[in-house]
């Protein structure tokens, strides 16, 4: 099983925000800002078998400007992956859409959206922005597996996180319900003003993103 951590790489420049350089993300690495890369590389290698190194998929990011965004978008990133690996690939923001995929034994990128301080909701896998890799799920159609680019000890012992997740090494125990909420996606007006909120505000404004997707579904292409 392929496991990437994040956290083991600051040495490893990734310049984000490359839209709006005034913001400073020339100065983030994959420790701050690879979960994306991290999580689709997992995927890519767990579920097709092939070598997909974190370098090259973050080579890949800035070749198709995929890190304009505070870390990866993948809405940008995710087709070209699945063009280069021979993948079928889906975008959703429907859980459901995702549960029927991994009842069907593919994996996902999925993107959590962090704490909601507007609901006294504390975020799961991260208190912000955030992707995982969902990589299965049980005979029960509830239960999954997902495994964690920014799992570090203690991560999910504290209060909001400590019933939701079990952890088993690398690979963390979950359910849909709790995977549902974590991505369910937070208007812009409740983000803190700060460098993301500012990016989701340009986005807007170019009026270019119909939607906003939680969900990268990634299976072999029939």
């Amino acid at each position: 099983m392929t496991y990437i951590n994040q956290t083991n790489y600051p040495h490893v420049s990734y310049p984000t925000l490359t839209d709006l350089p005034e913001l400073g993300g020339s100065k983030a690495t994959v420790k701050s800002s690879g979960c994306g890369l991290c999580a689709t590389c997992m995927v890519v290698e767990n579920m097709t078998g092939k070598s997909f190194p974190l370098i090259d998929c973050l080579e890949l990011s800035i070749a198709v400007n995929a890190n304009h965004s505070p870390g990866t978008d993948l809405e940008v990133l995710a087709p070209y992956v699945a063009e280069r690996f021979d993948l079928d690939l889906v975008m959703t923001e429907d859980p459901e859409l995702v549960r029927e995929h991994l009842k069907k034994g593919f994996m996902a990128v999925a993107c959590a959206a962090g704490d909601r301080p507007e609901e006294d909701y504390v975020g799961v896998f991260s208190h912000g922005g955030h992707y995982i890799a969902v990589i299965g799920i049980d005979e029960d159609n509830e239960h999954i597996r997902i495994l964690d680019p920014s799992q570090v000890p203690g991560k999910y012992e504290i209060e909001g996180r400590r019933d939701k997740v079990i952890v088993n090494g690398h690979i963390l125990h979950s359910t849909m319900k709790v995977l549902a909420e974590d991505c369910r996606r937070r208007e812009t007006a409740n983000y803190e003003d700060g460098s993301f909120k500012k990016w989701l505000e340009y986005e807007e404004k170019k009026g270019t993103r119909k939607e906003w997707n939680r969900y990268f579904l990634f299976s072999p292409r029939a």
